[in-house]
C-alpha cells in the first residue's frame, strides 16, 4: 500500500508505478465514487475511440467500402 496526501488545491497523486502499470497519462479521466463505508475509490474511465471500424476502414487505401447507409439504421 501507498500512502498519498492532498495538496492544498485538492490534488492526489497517483503514484508512478500504477500510472505506468495501467498506461495513465496526463489528461487520464477518473469517475471518483464514495462508498457507503466512506472510502473513495477512483476508477478510470477509458476515452471513446475517435472513429468508428467504418471511418478506419475508409482511412485505408484501395479498399473500396460500400456506402455506410447500407450498414447502420438511423439514429434516434
Amino acid at each position: 500500500m501507498t500512502i498519498v496526501r492532498m495538496s492544498e488545491k485538492g490534488q492526489v497523486v497517483v503514484p508512478k508505478a500504477i500510472r505506468d502499470a495501467r498506461g495513465l497519462g496526463n489528461g487520464s479521466a477518473f469517475a471518483v465514487m464514495e462508498t457507503y463505508n466512506g472510502s473513495i475509490v477512483l476508477c478510470p474511465i477509458k476515452a471513446a475511440p475517435k472513429m468508428d471500424l467504418v471511418e478506419h476502414l475508409l482511412r485505408l487505401k484501395g479498399l473500396d467500402i460500400p456506402d455506410r447507409r447500407h450498414f447502420y439504421a438511423p439514429r434516434t
